[in-house]
């Protein structure tokens, strides 16, 4: 998958557009320049145009959108470019310490916690994982198990879905396979 707009569009939100080399934290090792491009290729006292920002934007991007890609999740438009976004902001290593074993749900509800830096919870971080796991929960509808089609049959029988084409139109609406229901209040 490659990130879309939305993806981009976040990323560069929360990065912003730097033109003159920086070090967010004294003790970093590497200077930092554009929309967040890090690594021994950016010096003191660098500077470059907005253009070349965006060319090193588009670079960085490419790797982040290989290391989540990699993954081999099942994901929508919107959970790649969330996760590109996060793996953008917190690293490769942190990417695998929050899929690891976890489902697409808990993924999102973990992404919560990286919002610290050198121990301190800074508020720039807490906005961008709201928006991160937003945007990854956009389109995200949970998988039905055995129990859940259980317990809607007994609602069905119990008339609580409507009969006929009502009820069909409202447990497809819901996310539920209908046959598979119905199969069940048989």
């Amino acid at each position: 998958m490659k990130i879309s707009n939305n993806g981009l569009n976040l990323i560069m939100k929360y990065e912003g557009c730097r033109l003159k080399a920086y070090k967010p934290v004294k003790t970093e090792k590497f200077w930092t320049i554009g929309y967040g491009h890090y690594g021994a290729d950016v010096c003191e006292g660098m500077t470059i145009t907005h253009a070349e920002a965006i060319k090193l934007l588009q670079k960085d991007i490419s790797k982040f959108e290989s290391i989540v890609n990699k993954k081999n999740l099942n994901l929508t438009q919107n959970m790649f470019d969330a996760l590109v976004s996060f793996t953008y902001n917190c690293g490769a290593g942190n990417l695998d310490k929050l899929v690891y074993n976890r489902s697409l749900r808990e993924i999102a509800d973990a992404m919560l916690k990286y919002n610290k830096a050198s121990g301190h919870t800074l508020l720039g971080l807490v906005k961008r994982r709201n928006e991160e796991r937003a945007l990854f929960l956009k389109d995200y509808k949970e998988i039905p198990t055995d129990a859940d089609y259980e317990k809607i049959a007994r609602e069905v029988i119990d008339g609580q879905w409507g009969n006929g084409k009502v009820r069909k139109d409202r447990l497809t609406e819901a996310g539920y396979d209908y046959k598979t229901i119905q199969a069940i209040v048989n």
